[in-house]
């Protein structure tokens, strides 16, 4: 039986892609990887010549890497030199997204990263929303890797598709192994860090407790933020976003 996961009413539900003509940031570098024949995903790195480490970064859902533009000194501003990557269908990426793309693609990009020496000795990857599923692949598949970011995360991946107004009340073993993020996470042994705002209204922060319990790195961190929920979590009063990250990157790095 086919699963409901690779169907195209769930994903054609789950994704929302768009284009992006504008043009890069000066100094950026513009990556174009291709993941399958004719099919190239975009990839922009900021670089950030005093950064400590990497940061594989995967954006939410409706987001494209333009989106981080300004944003790249900021994290490069705490030890991250910013590589942000679009979806298939995304930003200046051609193809049609999938679930199961996303993470097969997500491996892709990395080995091509580090067959072409774009990254530093030290590695982080972060993944919000949407992008959880990416950073949590890539962490489970590559423990080298030094850190793992999940921000504003989905756990179970049956609310995830009930959240797409479909319906199912199970899933098999073998989509249980590669959607399910609070099962996956079990075997991450990196540094992790969990952020969740308390206010999110599209994504528990219940999802959060759950995916922070199961992971089974030594180091981990849950910071659940009030005040704040699922696309003004970065708002958050105090600098507490920007703060966060800072001391856990510090902590490792």
């Amino acid at each position: 039986m086919d699963s409901i996961f690779d169907s195209t009413v769930f994903n054609q539900n789950l994704f929302f892609p768009r284009a992006d003509y504008s043009s890069p940031p000066r100094n950026a570098e513009e990556l174009y990887i291709e993941v399958e024949p004719d099919i190239k995903v975009h990839v922009r790195k900021f670089p950030a010549p005093s950064a400590r480490f990497s940061l594989i970064f995967f954006h939410g859902n409706g987001e494209i890497v333009s989106d981080y533009n300004d944003l790249a000194q900021v994290f490069g501003a705490i030890g991250g030199e910013l590589i942000a990557c679009d979806y298939r269908g995304y930003g200046k990426s051609n193809g049609h997204p999938s679930l199961r793309r996303v993470l097969n693609d997500a491996c892709a990009i990395f080995d091509c990263l580090t067959k072409n020496k774009v990254l530093r000795p030290r590695l982080c990857v972060m993944g919000r929303s949407l992008g959880s599923a990416s950073a949590i692949e890539l962490g489970v598949k590559y423990p080298e890797i030094d850190g793992c970011v999940i921000e504003s995360g989905y756990a179970d991946p049956i609310p995830l598709v009930e959240r797409r107004g479909l319906r199912v009340d199970s899933i098999t073993p073998e989509e249980n192994a590669v959607f399910n993020n609070s099962q996956k996470i079990k075997k991450i042994t990196s540094p992790l860090l969990i952020m969740h705002g308390k206010e999110d209204q599209i994504i528990s922060y219940a999802e959060a407790e759950l995916n922070f319990a199961n992971a089974g790195s030594n180091v981990k961190e849950l910071e659940l933020i009030d005040g704040v929920g699922h696309n003004d979590i970065m708002l958050a009063p105090n600098n507490k976003y920007f703060g966060t990250l800072e001391k856990f990157f510090a902590k490792i790095f």
